[in-house]
Parts: structure tokens; C-alpha cells; sequence
């Protein structure tokens, strides 16, 4: 009989036993049939908890942002109701192609050059990329040679694009067409915009009075550019002057700077001698980054989520100090490869303006003409709000 009562005790045990695994597997199935079947995301994609699961009211914690700012398998841990806390695996890849800016090249016979120098290959994650120029071309024939640029990240992403050299025996001079501000008038004032230009030391000398009189509502002023090659930051010779005629002559007036900085340090070390040059100074409109040197990026062993913080670290530099930061940039690039919290003046030389993305203001023309200015400047459009 005590042998009889022990296997009953033996046989419910492992009846039970079974029944606690049959749960916790259940639990476990009823856990994995919440997840979304597909927990593979792009590097750098806004990815919230909430969207690994096809529901959520069996979770106890908020939708919080899951980390996507490096590849590989990331790991997420899960409070639920009723089980406690899970960890959830999920992968971040990079599946989106390095960018390529080319265009066609011209030199005279006999002249050679370093054609990576003159484009700019990058990519939105790897700061080194294999760009390679191929096709076959003779410096010292005259010709037009049909070439290709490849750039492949380290995820194997490739991107390829053609341009041509021009071999030719006298670099031929191309006419300006100039954009007369009058007719910038004509085409494109009304209640709801201000027409103005930007300026620096190249436009030399400026009768603020008389480009005033001309119609002219604002200017962006350079402030300056750097570092230079001594780790110089050079105030724009011209810039206190415009700065002081603009004003009295009732223009109203913004700044850009010309970056070169290569890190957020560098950025926010500009941003501070604006502040410090400007020593409270009342500015119209914002303070813009300009930052240009494109060419030759792959050298620069910079990603584009770089260049965003470089900007952005210049920007809020300049917001903390009460200046509105924005950023200036080519349609190309601010469709290609910014993404940055802020506002944006767009250069774009187009006549039929279809830019799908937000801007403020809009640098039509980099060949204007203005009564006060001998030379050409560049012609803008301020969107009022």
C-alpha cells in the first residue's frame, strides 16, 4: 500500500510538471504570436517598441525609441503583465546605396586631372567607401570620353553613375545670363514674400542706398568663413560694413558662415565667434551654415549622420544665444543627404521651382543684377509665414 501511495505521488508530480510546461510554452506562443513577423530595420529608422507588436495591451511600459544607431543584433527587454520580463531580438541593417554628386569635366589637352577630387561619393553609415573611376580616356587627345563612377559601402550597397571628360584644346568662355532684379520684381513680389540678396567681400564695394531703391528688402551678409588651413576662423572683409549700411538703409538683414568644420567641435567653435563678433547685435533673419566642400568627401572619413550633428551643433550653439540657426545647402544635397531639425534656405538655380521639401527662403540665381552692386550677386526669396 505505501509503495502504491509513493507512485501516486511520483505520477501527480509529473502530471503536474507537464502541466507547468504545457503553460510556460503556451505563455511562450501566446508571447511570440504578439510579435510582428518581421524585426529587421534600417540603420538610423525611427523605430518605437510598440511597432514590434501586432498588439499591445498586454505590455507595462511606455513606447519607448529603440536604438537603431549602429548594425547588428540589438537586444530589447520587455515588460509584460502577465509573464514579466522578455527579451526581444531585433536587427538593424543597412540597405541603402552610397550617394554620388558628378558632373561632366572639362580640361584643355595636355592638362590632367584627379577626377574623386572633383565629385563626392559618401554614404549614410560607413565613413570609408571604394569609389573608383573607370573608362578609358587620354589626357593629351582631344575627345569626349565616356566615363563611370562606382562607390560600394561595406554592406555591399553600390551605387554607379556615368559622366563625360572633355578633352579640348581652348576651355570656351560661356556668356552670363544676368537675372535683373527688376525682373525678380516683376515675377515673383507679392504680399506674402520679400525679395532680397547675399552678399560678401566679392561684390565689393555696396551702395546700400541705392540697392534699397532698387527694391531690395533683405540681405544675407557673410560674417565670415574658416578654418582655414592654420586653424583660422577669418572675419569677411566686408562684413561690418555691410552689416552697418544694410541696417541704415532700412534692409533688413540675416548672416550665413562658411564652414569648414569637420566635427561638432569645430562647429560649435564657429558658432561662438559669430556670438562673440556679433556682441549682442540685432539680426532680421537667421544665421546660416554654409558648408560647401563636397568634393573629395570620401577622404573625409564622414558619414551624412555626421554632417547632421555638425550642423545641428552649430545650429543650437547659435539657438542658445537667442540667433535662429539654419542650414543652407543645394536641392540635391538637402534631398540627398541632410536631416537636420531645422529650417532651410534652398539654392536652387531652377525657373519652375517643384522642391517637395520645406524651405523658407529660396536662392534662385547666383547671376543677379542690382542697381549699387557693380558685380553679380545672388538673388532670394523669403517666403513670409
Amino acid at each position: 500500500m505505501k509503495k502504491l501511495f509513493i507512485f501516486l505521488l511520483i505520477f501527480l508530480a509529473g502530471c503536474s510538471k507537464v502541466e507547468e510546461e504545457k503553460k510556460v510554452d503556451n505563455i511562450k506562443d501566446d508571447l511570440d504570436s504578439e510579435i510582428v513577423e518581421n524585426l529587421t530595420f534600417e540603420y538610423k529608422e525611427k523605430v518605437y517598441l510598440y511597432d514590434l507588436f501586432k498588439k499591445t495591451d498586454n505590455l507595462n511600459q511606455e513606447n519607448t525609441l529603440l536604438d537603431t544607431s549602429s548594425l547588428g543584433e540589438k537586444k530589447v527587454s520587455v515588460n509584460y503583465k502577465d509573464s514579466g520580463i522578455k527579451d526581444i531580438t531585433y536587427k538593424v541593417l543597412d540597405t541603402t546605396p552610397p550617394v554620388i554628386n558628378v558632373k561632366n569635366m572639362t580640361i584643355t589637352v595636355g592638362s590632367s586631372i584627379d577626377f574623386l577630387s572633383k565629385m563626392m561619393c559618401g554614404d549614410n553609415y560607413d565613413r570609408e567607401l571604394n569609389c573608383e573611376v573607370t573608362g578609358d580616356y587620354d589626357f593629351n587627345k582631344v575627345g569626349t570620353y565616356n566615363l563611370k563612377v562606382t562607390a560600394v559601402d561595406n554592406s555591399g550597397n553600390k551605387t554607379e553613375k556615368e559622366f563625360k571628360l572633355n578633352v579640348q584644346e581652348k576651355k570656351s568662355s560661356s556668356s552670363i545670363n544676368y537675372y535683373y532684379f527688376n525682373d525678380l520684381i516683376k515675377k515673383y513680389k507679392t504680399d506674402k514674400t520679400m525679395l532680397g540678396i547675399d552678399v560678401s567681400v566679392w561684390q565689393g564695394d555696396i551702395n546700400w542706398e541705392k540697392v534699397k531703391a532698387a527694391g531690395c528688402e533683405f540681405a544675407m551678409i557673410r560674417i565670415g568663413y574658416g578654418y582655414t588651413k592654420d586653424r583660422e576662423i577669418i572675419m569677411d572683409s566686408k562684413f561690418e560694413a555691410n552689416l552697418r549700411n544694410a541696417k541704415k538703409a532700412g534692409i533688413k538683414v540675416g548672416l550665413y558662415f562658411y564652414s569648414y568644420a569637420k566635427n561638432n567641435e569645430d562647429a560649435i567653435e564657429q558658432a561662438k565667434w559669430i556670438i562673440d563678433k556679433l556682441n549682442g547685435e540685432k539680426l532680421d533673419l537667421p544665421i546660416a551654415f554654409d558648408w560647401e566642400i563636397w568634393n573629395g568627401f570620401h577622404t573625409y572619413k564622414l558619414n551624412f549622420n555626421d554632417m547632421d550633428e555638425i550642423a545641428m551643433s552649430f545650429i543650437n550653439e547659435l539657438n542658445k544665444a537667442n540667433y535662429e540657426g539654419v542650414l543652407y545647402s543645394s536641392a540635391f544635397f538637402v534631398n540627398m543627404v541632410w536631416n537636420v531639425n531645422s529650417r532651410t534656405w534652398l539654392a536652387w538655380y531652377t525657373n519652375n521651382n517643384t522642391f517637395e521639401k520645406p524651405y523658407f527662403m529660396w536662392q534662385l540665381s547666383s547671376t543677379g543684377k542690382i542697381d549699387g552692386i557693380k558685380s553679380y550677386v545672388d538673388l532670394d526669396i523669403l517666403y513670409l509665414d
